[in-house]
């Protein structure tokens, strides 16, 4: 598995450029998530907060997994799977 370094740098990838929100626009939630990070490794992490900006553009707080802090992030469904919740 790579190292915690990498999963730095992907998330740091991932955000480069995402708007902030103020925190009172967020819907703060926990997701569990598995991000794919373009060459065949994926990433354990979680969603904890969503926001639409004024554009019309999901984005999401992702953390991964050894990763210190999380980053808001587009959300893009082809790098970043929702992973079920428990249930039948």
């Amino acid at each position: 598995m790579p190292d915690t370094t990498t999963a730095e740098g992907l998330l740091e990838e991932l955000a480069r450029g995402c708007p902030l929100p103020s925190e009172e626009q967020v819907r703060v939630t926990y997701r569990p998530v598995e991000v794919c990070d373009g060459t065949g490794w994926t990433w354990p992490g979680a969603v904890t907060g969503w926001w639409i900006s004024p554009e019309g553009d999901t984005l999401c707080r992702l953390r991964l997994s050894g990763c210190a802090s999380s980053r808001w992030v587009v959300f893009d469904s082809d790098r970043i799977a929702l992973l079920v919740q428990g249930g039948t």
